[in-house]
């Protein structure tokens, strides 16, 4: 693609580069319209004998041409594409979801001249009933590609997972185990529950069982192993977060057959968190943020767990970069 400034005779089927606006501000002749004899007719009547033009070379590929092809090896059957328009196409989400993207392969993508796809930061959750329904936009940025980058834009872009949405379960079934002194069972409840029942019904989660028991080993041991036996997630919070991996309830899961993966995590409010896996069950010891609706580690972490993930201190460590979310 070249840039030129060609007399109006010379001008018809090029790309108009500058807006041009009537006398009163009004736009006459949009940027990137392909000139045709109307247009060039409106130039005329406004004194123009010239025009900084786009002249496309053989083998350039038009934007909005380049957007829909690179789109339709993006999207998926959880992500619908808008029409193109102007070279940039939106990928909105069909259903409740959670974002993970291949970050090489989009940096790959982005190091080709006038290719651009943005997105929500990595796992986010988004969807028709979520703060968010668009996960990523895609933007050509000159009026033409040619076809060499574009090849290459969409050899990447079939890459498998570079722009993956994982649907939310909509039958999750999950557990809430409130540990502490008998006396504040009560206060635990209504303080907890709340906020995890919001959180849960808005990922299209159900908290189907709530149970508070004494802060004691044998206790905690003996309900967990009940209530994962029957939940697909079990969320365990108590009067006191735990301080240490080898406090009541860390030891607690241990015994009654779980594997502690995780404690403490670089996110404030959050860092006094515990991860736990039975066999068939995932366990998120809540800090006692969770009872806070504002964003915290609970949002962070809660999305994956409902999906299956698996997830290690390593993966923890990987949330202090952005995880500072007062």
């Amino acid at each position: 693609m070249r840039l030129e400034k060609r007399p109006l005779p010379d001008a018809e089927n090029t790309i108009l580069v500058h807006n041009i606006a009537y006398p009163s501000g009004r736009t006459a002749v949009r940027k990137g319209t392909t000139l045709k004899e109307s247009h060039l007719a409106t130039l005329r009547e406004l004194g123009r004998q010239s025009v900084q033009v786009a002249v496309l070379d053989p083998d350039d590929v038009p934007e909005n041409d380049a957007a829909t092809a690179l789109a339709n090896a993006l999207k998926s059957d959880t992500l619908a594409v808008s029409r193109a328009a102007g070279g940039r196409i939106n990928f909105r989400a069909t259903v409740n979801g959670l974002l993970e993207v291949d970050a090489v392969c989009l940096l790959a993508l982005n190091m080709i001249p006038g290719v651009t796809l943005a997105t929500l930061a990595q796992y986010s959750v988004a969807g028709p009933d979520q703060a968010e329904q668009d996960v990523a936009t895609l933007k050509i940025i000159p009026y033409a590609i040619p076809q060499q980058d574009l090849d290459r834009a969409l050899s990447i872009a079939r890459s498998p997972g570079l722009l993956a949405f994982r649907a939310l379960p909509a039958d999750g079934r999950v557990a809430l185990l409130l540990t502490g002194e008998p006396a504040v069972h009560d206060k635990l409840k209504s303080d907890f529950e709340p906020p995890i029942r919001t959180r849960l019904t808005r990922l299209g989660a159900e908290l189907a069982t709530i149970r508070a028991v004494p802060q004691t080993e044998q206790a905690i041991r003996d309900a967990a192993a009940s209530l994962a036996g029957s939940h697909n997630l079990l969320i365990v919070a108590g009067q006191t977060s735990i301080m240490d991996r080898a406090d009541i309830t860390p030891q607690a899961l241990t015994e009654a057959g779980a594997e502690v993966t995780a404690y403490g995590a670089p996110v404030e409010p959050g860092n006094l968190l515990a991860l736990a896996y039975f066999p068939h069950t995932p366990v998120m010891c809540a800090p006692g943020c969770a009872r806070n609706p504002a964003p915290n580690i609970v949002d962070l972490i809660l999305p994956r767990l409902l999906l299956g993930d698996r997830l290690e201190q390593c993966d923890m460590a990987q949330f202090g970069l952005g995880g500072y979310l007062k």
